[in-house]
């Protein structure tokens, strides 16, 4: 059992009702965060820091002893420390994930400090707290982004990520990263190439997304899968390219945060789907 599912039990066995403010549940993550990042300084190379600087355009500061001979900095954490806006402080996490973070042993060479264990921090910090925010990793990226159900997360986001190959993943991850940005039309336009991709991957061939529904379909009907599942997949692929050509690929259509959430949602779906059919 779980910290948080331990505290949800004793609240309800004594009736107790959160108080916080959806304000004041960001603070505690965000005190969270920088106890889990407070040595993260000493973890990046120079180079980094330096980039790391430059990106946010802010003057670097290092620190000296009295002998001139060593200095060090504080420039990430102290960014952490002093950003009040939620999305850039996402942001930042992110862009920490994507530096150069070096490692280092405890007595028998236990790792104690390196990317894997703050990002299992990380991801235990998001559990705990009540923000809008999921985590998602693929390859060597760390990704953040509004969450939904979490089940739903877990299922149809988290899930594709560990199965799609490497054009359609990068699609998906890209379609994720324009949903945090808010820029739905880019994030529609990587989704339908997503599903684009990964088609060909399954179906080993090189052809356009609405050639491979039809070609999906022959191969389900040869496989013997129940007709009418054929037809909502079939209706449903449709349907999306249709959306597709509509609304991202040739045009400039408007979708919002629940349309967008939503067409993740599906290809997700569509893509467990294809990849449990098409072994």
């Amino acid at each position: 059992m779980d910290l948080k599912d331990k505290m949800s039990r004793f609240n309800k066995r004594w009736s107790v009702t959160s108080i916080d403010s959806y304000e004041e549940a960001f603070i505690k993550f965000k005190i969270r965060m920088l106890n889990i990042f407070k040595k993260i300084d000493n973890y990046i190379p120079e180079k980094d820091i330096k980039f790391f600087c430059q990106y946010y355009g802010i003057k670097e500061i290092w620190h000296g002893d009295n002998s001139g001979y060593r200095s060090w900095s504080t420039n990430i954490i102290d960014r952490l420390n002093t950003e009040k806006s939620e999305k850039e402080f996402y942001r930042l996490i992110e862009l920490i994930f994507s530096l150069d973070i070096h490692g280092a042993s405890g007595s028998g060479g236990r790792t104690v400090y390196g990317k894997n264990i703050l990002l299992k921090e990380v991801v235990s910090s998001i559990e705990l707290s009540e923000v809008n925010v999921a985590i998602s990793v693929t390859d060597d990226e760390v990704i953040l982004y509004p969450k939904g159900e979490k089940m739903l997360d877990k299922d149809l986001v988290d899930a594709p990520l560990s199965f799609l190959n490497k054009q359609s993943s990068d699609h998906f991850t890209q379609a994720l990263q324009f949903y945090e940005a808010k820029v739905h039309i880019k994030s529609a336009e990587s989704l339908r190439r997503t599903l684009e991709e990964f088609l060909r991957y399954k179906m080993k061939n090189d052809k356009g997304f609405n050639a491979n529904i039809l070609e999906l379909q022959t191969k389900l009907k040869s496989d013997n899968r129940d007709a009418e599942v054929r037809n909502i997949i079939r209706s449903t692929l449709n349907y999306l390219d249709q959306y597709f050509n509509e609304n991202s690929k040739h045009n400039d259509g408007e979708i919002n945060d629940v349309e967008n959430e939503f067409l993740i949602y599906q290809v997700g779906l569509l893509a467990r789907y294809i990849n449990n059919c098409l072994k």
